[in-house]
């Protein structure tokens, strides 16, 4: 059985809070996506989180030369309103300590408000707000997207 603490802490690392836009309708989902071979801690986070959710396997594929090749993955993710109340009541518990992850994860947890509490009546223009500060904060790290120094050997 795996703990709180441990959870928060893949999932600072590792999950997605995001979304999805059909028109005017927004999907939200929260997601984990991990090595096929690394299936069983996706089950037993769905496990911790009572059962929510699916697990969903993705085969690899050969691509052609000079391209990436995709593994074998595992993918869980929660989709269903109702059911993200339980993965925001555990956020809630026990924080995500990551300050981008931490912020992200109050936005989108705004948007999952919003819909539990507006269900038959959602804001298009709150949740096209919520979506747009979710995408600029989701956006990647510009510390990894700079060329790395090169330091010559013998130089000062």
């Amino acid at each position: 059985m795996l703990t709180p603490w441990y959870v928060t802490g893949f999932c600072d690392g590792e999950a997605a809070f995001t979304y999805s836009r059909s028109g005017r309708t927004f999907g939200l989902y929260f997601a984990l996506k991990q090595k096929g071979d690394n299936r069983q801690i996706l089950e037993n986070v769905q496990a911790y989180f009572q059962h929510v959710g699916n697990i969903y396997a993705h085969k690899g594929k050969e691509s052609p030369k000079n391209s990436n090749f995709s593994h074998p993955a595992a993918y869980y993710r929660v989709s269903k309103i109702d059911e993200l109340k339980v993965i925001t009541e555990h956020f809630d518990q026990y924080p995500l300590q990551s300050k981008k992850k931490l912020e992200v994860y109050q936005v989108w947890r705004q948007m999952v408000t919003h819909k539990l509490e507006n269900y038959r009546d959602t804001d298009y223009n709150t949740l096209q707000a919520l979506a747009e500060k979710l995408s600029h904060l989701n956006t990647p790290s510009r510390a990894f997207s700079r060329p790395a120094i090169s330091v010559r050997a013998g130089s000062r």
